[in-house]
């Protein structure tokens, strides 16, 4: 069974925590706040309080094989900074650390972090993209400039197949799947598909290219179509 090291609970870490929780796997939390740590202490694997984040309070209380370690100490930059350290000369093999500003993310990473998050940076990504693309309904990025999307392309490519469109070689954009007019779930896709007015794909390319893709979504498209799953996502993430 995997183990997860949760160090710190602030609003990311709790996010992740209650996701976590919803699998079969061990997670370790460790807050400064009791209240907190006793509000989760009864669905975890083991749960600590430590006012102070100290090298020999990680050592003894975080298993150096846990398949990930998650740093939120909030605006206690410094602290994540010398957590993401200690768990680093632990050999921890992956340590992922949200950070506050670029220069923090900049340093979590040379601190040892191998992952850096930017909470608030991708919340305003997600927005954004959706709002100014034409054709984009929701997008997770996957990478450094590589996302996955829902698209809705406009009418005048209804009737065509996915080769006659092309749109690899006009956009450098790959389709994955279609979710079809009517249809909740996605299925994969084959080169001859013959695309129809409504059909909603998930397709992956960098952000330049996802946004400027042609299409029918507009102001307000997502909100027209049923759920899918790039959308549940993404409105559980607007709750917040």
């Amino acid at each position: 069974m995997k183990q997860f090291a949760l160090i710190g609970l602030g609003v990311f870490g709790r996010r992740v925590l209650e996701e976590l929780l919803t699998h079969e796997v061990e997670v370790l939390i460790l807050d400064q706040d009791e209240e907190v740590v006793q509000e989760f202490e009864d669905r975890v694997s083991a749960a600590y309080v430590a006012n102070g984040i100290r090298q020999d309070t990680i050592e003894r209380i975080v298993p150096e094989t846990v398949d990930a370690a998650i740093i939120d100490l909030g605006k206690n930059i410094e602290a994540s900074i010398l957590v993401s350290n200690y768990l680093s000369k632990m050999g921890v093999r992956k340590i992922i650390a949200k950070a506050e500003t670029e220069q923090h993310g900049e340093i979590l990473s040379i601190a040892g972090a191998t992952d850096v998050i930017y909470p608030n940076r991708e919340a305003a990504l997600r927005l954004v993209l959706p709002l100014v693309s034409a054709s984009m309904l929701n997008y997770f990025p996957i990478g450094k400039n590589l996302v996955i999307a829902e698209l809705e392309l406009p009418e005048e490519f209804a009737g065509k197949s996915l080769v006659e469109a092309d749109l690899r070689k006009n956009y450098s954009v790959n389709v994955i799947a279609v979710r079809s007019r009517g249809h909740d779930d996605y299925d994969f896709v084959s080169p001859v598909y013959q695309i129809e007015a409504g059909d909603v794909f998930l397709a992956a390319g960098t952000e330049e290219n996802i946004a400027n893709m042609p299409g029918s979504a507009g102001a307000g498209g997502a909100g027209r179509r049923g759920p899918s799953l790039l959308g549940r996502f993404f409105s559980r993430d607007r709750e917040e």
